[in-house]
């Protein structure tokens, strides 16, 4: 036969990601509790020097009460071991703890001590810290650290409205920045910003402008090409290609210094090993024709030069120079001189070689206009490079307006994705309202399927889920608001061994206008499932009302944490064994009948 008992529902202590209010009014003060209590007539739980209410009391032998703190405190204070309500003598060790007292004393109804500021709850004195930890009249600091300190009532709004070290979204690039940064972000940091390129005024993204300038801009003042070799001119990126062209004659003097030096250089290193070099003449402002024929030449002979200086190191024997080496050979100069005649001997030597060679000399004169030709060449061909270089710009400011409108595409997206949000958050709020309406029309006869029945045992066993609820529903359609409880596990004693069913009674809207407590009968049955109505045994139990029980007493809490039931309702044995269970699903029925 299944018991009856009145039970406390059990209460996951996990952390639920409620605000402490670092105050635990039932330890840490010395005194006893300074609550305001309802309906406290009797003054027998005065502590005689406090006096107020007994906190963790205790006896003395003479039969007086005191706080355990408050007692001893006396005690060890006052110099004599007496009782200081009639003076009789008390040892300390004679005085022990009254648990009938404690538990009485905690079974008390006291207000919430934030009642004056607008908390209307008044719970017993033992769950008095668990409402504190969800009070929402307790001041709490912000989780953020912004210095504000706010009713916890307040806090959900606080942080999604109010708080300047709430996170959010940035609107152009998705970041997540701080509210009291947003305006930052946006004007120095948010790559998806259109700026203005502070050169040409073009307008861009923030990660393309660096680029921009870099590479593209007209009109950025950049050095010459040339600066490595000597060129101080600084123009703007658009005149750059003109002065490249207008320059030709000083580049190329500046590039045949350059040469000269490495010359220089080559010979320090190997002295001997270029001495068969022509002489060059002092002047170097050469005309551009013989300049890049004379530039030719001479790199060719810094070539063999090296190659020559590069044995002379190898090989510190000193090599004869002969005049039929190939070293003398370089087309276009003349063999080394010196002294004060080498200009003379120069002109000379060029008359003989045109003499010899008619041919060379007319390949020469056909490479010099050939050259003059290549400079208008390569004039139009800066043009077109120019002309590119601007259909370069416009396809990037094309591209820049496609980004940003694949940004507004994306913003748009979001703004779709966060509707979407709001239509599931209404229609759940739906599925609600409408499991509300089931529960009101059952008329007092509510069927519960548990469906995933192996699944919630195997959580009950290992402890994760020990206790799943029904949702509510009604005795009739203004009637009470009841849930069922269910520990498919068992609870207690019966832990492991019998399925637990309690019924638990909830706030609800017509609470005001029902006869409290509850007087009636509840019918509780778990239906058998087997296919031939002939072969069902369903288990039915049905309990009696006790009004002197909490568990009927109208909810001072969303639901009666208190609940009436059987912890030994059916054998699990039988259960898991049966026709009970029916596709993976569990059927409790319960049948409220209110008398009157």
């Amino acid at each position: 036969m299944a018991s009856v008992f009145d039970t406390l529902e059990p209460k996951n202590n996990g952390d639920s990601g409620s605000y402490s209010s670092n105050v635990n009014f039932l330890t840490e003060p010395e005194d006893g509790y300074d609550f305001e209590f309802v309906n406290l007539k009797d003054d027998k739980y005065d502590c005689p020097i406090c006096l107020l209410i007994l906190r963790d009391p205790v006896q003395t032998p003479c039969g007086h009460r005191f706080c355990h703190k408050c007692i001893h405190r006396w005690l060890s204070e006052s110099g004599e071991q007496r009782c200081p309500v009639d003076n009789t003598t008390v040892i300390r060790d004679q005085v022990f703890p009254d648990n009938f007292a404690k538990r009485e004393i905690l079974s008390l109804q006291v207000k919430c001590p934030k009642s004056k500021e607008g908390c209307k709850v008044i719970e017993v004195l033992k769950q008095l810290p668990k409402h504190l930890e969800v009070c929402g009249y307790v001041p709490i600091p912000c989780p953020n650290e912004c210095s504000d300190i706010l009713l916890r009532k307040d806090l959900p709004h606080h942080l999604s409205q109010i708080c300047t070290k709430r996170k959010i979204v940035c609107c152009k690039c998705g970041e997540q920045v701080t509210a009291e940064r947003e305006q930052e972000h946006l004007h120095k940091e948010c790559p998806m910003v259109t700026v203005v390129c502070q050169y040409c005024q073009i307008e861009l993204l923030r990660n393309q402008i660096n680029s921009h300038e870099e590479f593209d801009c007209q009109r950025v003042i950049v050095p010459c090409q040339y600066q490595p070799m000597g060129c101080t001119t600084r123009l703007e990126r658009c005149e750059m290609s003109q002065h490249l062209q207008e320059s030709i004659q000083q580049h190329m003097n500046l590039m045949f210094n350059i040469l000269m030096q490495l010359s220089s250089a080559v010979q320090n290193i190997a002295p001997g090993a270029l001495q068969h070099f022509p002489a060059v003449p002092q002047s170097h402002s050469l005309p551009v024709t013989s300049s890049e024929q004379s530039i030719t030449n001479l790199l060719e002979s810094l070539r063999i030069g090296v190659q020559q200086g590069m044995n002379v190191l190898s090989n510190p024997t000193p090599v004869p120079y002969s005049p039929d080496s190939n070293v003398s050979s370089v087309e276009g100069f003349p063999e080394p001189v010196t002294g004060s005649h080498s200009h003379g001997l120069i002109e000379r030597n060029i008359s003989e070689q045109t003499q010899i060679a008619p041919s060379i000399s007319y390949s020469s004169q056909q490479s010099n206009k050939d050259v003059e030709g290549g400079a208008y060449v390569s004039v139009q061909q800066g043009y077109e490079l120019k002309s590119l270089k601007d259909q370069n710009v416009t396809q990037d400011e094309s591209l820049a307006r496609h980004e940003h409108q694949i940004d507004e595409i994306r913003g748009r997206n979001d703004n779709h994705e966060k509707i979407v949000k709001d239509l599931n958050k209404r229609l759940k709020m739906l599925e609600s309202t409408i499991n509300e309406f089931e529960g009101r029309t059952c008329n007092g006869t509510y069927v519960w399927k548990i469906r995933n029945y192996r699944k919630y045992r195997r959580e009950a066993e290992i402890g994760d889920t020990t206790a799943i609820h029904s949702p509510p529903f009604y005795s009739h359609f203004y009637g009470y608001k009841l849930c069922i409880r269910a520990n498919l596990n068992g609870v207690d004693s019966a832990r492991g061994t019998h399925l637990s069913i309690f019924i638990h009674f909830m706030q609800g809207d017509y609470d005001d206008i029902l006869d409290w407590p509850f007087n009636g009968r509840i019918i509780l049955t778990v239906i058998d499932q087997n296919p031939v109505c002939e072969l069902r045994h369903h288990v039915v139990e049905t309990l009696i009302s006790k009004p002197n029980l909490a568990a009927f007493q109208r909810p001072n809490t969303p639901r009666n944490h208190k609940g009436f039931g059987y912890m030994e309702f059916l054998p699990i044995g039988i259960l898991d064994n049966s026709t009970y269970v029916r596709n993976d699903t569990l059927i409790i029925k319960a049948c409220i009948l209110p008398n009157g």
